[in-house]
């Protein structure tokens, strides 16, 4: 099945395609003579794990490969073995997202074919891992990835590479994609910049990169193109990524300093309590459960190795401990367990029938994957590459100076099940349960987490619970409260954007306006001479044509995708092939800005009948947590001081409310441009037929249009319960919209003009009444 883009995929994806088409076409040249070249651009695609990165870059070379005057070579690299594997089998024929690179051939390095790069009309994308090209890998592996023989491909296809020859005898643009980038070495980016590559474009959360591409790479782009970091790197707000359902909002970071056994009876609880959850969900996944440790060694002395030649029941290698805790002493299945490590056997001791044992590293990846087991013990080997959203619960051992690197054990545990969060609090969070022997170690612990997530993951929130202190308890709703969910209704926006598409003129017989535009350099050399001549800039007419419906799709897509469902491209004139660069290439791409821009402004939000929004429980550290007495739950913790005092006045009013949670909890559509298309109010309040979304975060959170869409929600003729929008600012405004005094407050509401105005409260007691007055105002 195709997967779509989300919008933040989209904008980041023609981001990086418009700064490359931008830089390639004037490169900055670096050294002199025979050593002169152009340097290569470079973007750096920083996003938090489970965000897409492969889906991203996809369709950016996409847009690249169309934009280019020469279809390019894409060169896909990545470390592991099992992350080729798994984007290969996404990108390939069939996979979820080859439709994303509809014009481009995809096959393994192992299948480079010069032939195939001189007649193909089409860009070619090639799969490999690093060790293809920089070491001798003998070992053997049923992957696809290396059906051939990687010593010919070291060989010879690295070199013919270098050619990329088309049959009119241009050279192809190389584009190299690094999924998993910190793993990038100064070996590689020798190896790499001798292909001569056009572009890097690399999936990593940081610019910390070896030496060697610091130098060829991101100081000449610094110091010669003035470029800073907000040029070189494409972000992907955190934020967004958890309000679209793809990534868990919350993270309960548990440090034991106990058995491994009290540790794992504790995760297992709490395990079952969240198998009940989706149950009560009538969800069609059962929660995992991933325990990593060390391998080999004794499970209470690191300075000893287990010893394979023994009874089973006498080893103490970790995932055996383990193993048989699980299925003697917690009635786990055997069958539902599997270990995944090098763990050391012998022919003389043959391991239980019943252990299942894949320990053949990356080669028997896909038996694994196969067998859908439920509980997975494993060393780092399956850390990179393997992703199963159904995994919630992680147990790490972290005891005897382990090397497990939480950092990456995290990206097994974030990705959401069905990319939509649920009603349940336990349902959205990845529980860690960390086995540590001092407590300084679990500081360490959660200090590397917050890292691991990058510096723009506030919003997935980490409940701590150290060593000795209590750990979150989930706090059921004390009734049940429904609020209506809502949608963007589009057909207002039909017949003003179908007026903004009639005027888009036709190009399929235009033979002025339709011829692009591009700057070539040439570089003379005298035969027998190293030396080489510079030259001059010179404008020239881009070959490359992509169709009116292309350019305007992508302009729509990139910034505002729901437009494209009331947008009909279908008609010939959309048939018509502009040049890149020209004149009726910036003419759609002002059209289709127009259309958004009508879009934006007919649609409106209105309430939908089926399914309302149901509060489920609620996850609180019970030693940090306010309670109340008219609140869904017995109470909240994590409120900021504005929040708590507004809590408190709404409380007084004895109607039922409910802390929302932010970026999994009730969610409104935003009708406006950019990365964030989910707006989730603070409070929810139940007066009488209507329930009230307050929000306190302040007026940067909804600007302009967006905001007065969000306080005018249209019912549901069907539906007789209201769903109102109002927010709470600090402090008193003018009628322009200007701050006026930081004393008092203020809630905002649409004059019958629809413009916004503030009205001025002197304390939030007197804001909390007003806000709740609709119940007869309105009710």
């Amino acid at each position: 099945m195709a997967l779509e883009l989300f919008q933040f995929q989209q904008i980041a994806a023609s981001q990086i395609a418009d700064r490359y088409v931008e830089y390639i076409s004037e490169p900055i040249v670096f050294g002199r003579g025979s050593k002169r070249r152009d340097v290569p651009f470079y973007q750096s695609l920083s996003a938090i794990t489970g965000s897409g990165k492969t889906a991203i870059l996809a369709q950016a070379v996409s847009e690249i490969a169309a934009l280019s005057e020469v279809p390019p070579v894409i060169l896909w690299l990545s470390k592991g073995k099992v992350v080729v594997q798994q984007s290969y089998a996404n990108l390939a024929d069939g996979g979820k997202y080859n439709h994303l690179l509809a014009d481009i051939t995809v096959r393994l390095l192992s299948e480079y074919d010069p032939d195939d790069v001189a007649n193909s009309k089409e860009a070619l994308l090639y799969f490999a891992t690093v060790g293809t090209f920089n070491q001798k890998d003998r070992e053997k592996s049923n992957l696809k990835i290396f059906a051939a023989d990687t010593d010919n491909i070291e060989s010879n296809r690295w070199e013919a590479l270098k050619v990329r020859e088309t049959a009119e005898g241009q050279r192809r643009p190389l584009v190299v994609v690094y999924d998993e980038a910190q793993n990038l070495s100064d070996q590689q980016t020798t190896l790499l910049l001798e292909q001569q590559p056009a572009a890097f474009l690399l999936a990593s959360a940081t610019l910390r990169f070896p030496a060697q591409f610091d130098t060829e790479v991101i100081q000449p782009l610094r110091t010669s193109g003035g470029y800073k970091d907000q040029d070189l790197i494409s972000p992907v707000k955190s934020a967004t990524v958890v309000g679209s359902g793809l990534v868990k909002g919350l993270i309960s970071l548990e440090g034991l300093n106990a058995p491994m056994e009290e540790t794992v009876a504790e995760m297992l609880t709490d395990m079952r309590e969240t198998e009940n959850a989706a149950k009560a969900e009538n969800l069609s996944f059962s929660p995992k459960a991933i325990y990593v440790c060390n391998t080999n060694i004794l499970a209470d002395d690191a300075s000893q190795t287990d010893d394979p030649q023994q009874q089973f029941d006498q080893r103490q290698a970790p995932p055996i401990t383990i193993w048989r805790y699980l299925t003697e002493q917690c009635g786990v299945p055997a069958e539902e367990i599997a270990v995944y490590a090098d763990l050391k056997t012998h022919k003389d001791f043959p391991l239980p029938s019943e252990f299942t044992l894949f320990n053949g590293g990356e080669s028997d990846y896909e038996d694994f994957v196969a067998g859908d087991y439920r509980h997975i013990i494993f060393n780092k080997t399956l850390q990179e590459g393997w992703d199963d959203p159904s995994v919630y619960f992680a147990y790490v051992d972290k005891t005897m100076e382990s090397t497990v690197d939480i950092t990456q054990v995290v990206g097994r545990v974030l990705r959401q099940p069905g990319a939509t969060h649920y009603g349940a609090d336990r349902l959205n969070t990845a529980h860690f349960y960390v086995r540590v022997d001092r407590n300084d170690s679990f500081s360490q612990v959660v200090e590397d987490l917050r890292k691991g997530l990058g510096d723009d993951a506030p919003e997935v929130r980490i409940l701590t619970s150290p060593p000795g202190t209590e750990e979150p308890e989930s706090l059921s709703a004390k009734q049940q409260l429904t609020v209506p969910r809502t949608f963007i209704n589009n057909v207002p926006t039909v017949a003003p954007v179908e007026d903004v598409i009639a005027k888009v003129h036709d190009y399929s017989q235009d033979k002025v306006n339709t011829h692009g535009v591009g700057r070539r350099r040439t570089v003379q050399q005298t035969i027998g001479s190293s030396e080489s001549v510079d030259s001059e800039w010179v404008d020239f007419e881009q070959s490359n044509r992509v169709s009116a419906r292309w350019v305007f799709r992508r302009e729509v897509t990139r910034r505002y995708k729901p437009a494209l469902m009331v947008m009909d491209t279908d008609t010939e004139k959309f048939d018509a092939k502009v040049g890149v660069g020209s004149n009726a290439y910036s003419s759609l791409a002002t059209s289709a800005t127009d259309a958004v821009a009508e879009y934006l402004r007919y649609a409106v939000i209105k309430q939908h009948k089926p399914k309302p929004y149901a509060v489920g429980s609620t996850l609180v550290r019970r030693g940090s947590m306010d309670t109340f007495r008219n609140a869904l739950h017995e109470g909240y913790d994590g409120l900021n001081d504005l929040e708590r005092r507004f809590a408190r006045a709404i409380d007084e009013t004895g109607l039922p409310w409910a802390r929302n949670r932010s970026q999994t909890g009730y969610k409104i559509p935003l009708v406006s441009q950019g990365q964030t298309v989910w707006f989730f109010p603070d409070f929810l309040v139940w007066a009488g037929d209507t329930v009230i979304c307050v929000d306190t975060k302040g007026s940067h959170i909804v600007e302009g249009d967006a905001r007065r869409k969000l306080l005018s929600i249209q019912p549901h003729k069907d539906v007789s319960t209201r769903v109102l929008v109002k927010f709470v600012t600090e402090g008193s405004w003018k009628a322009d919209g200007t701050p006026d005094s930081k004393d008092g407050f203020s809630i905002w509401e649409l004059g019958s003009g629809q413009d916004l105005r503030p009205l001025p409260h002197s304390d939030l007691e007197s804001v909390a009444k007003a806000i709740v007055a609709v119940k007869d105002d309105e009710g």
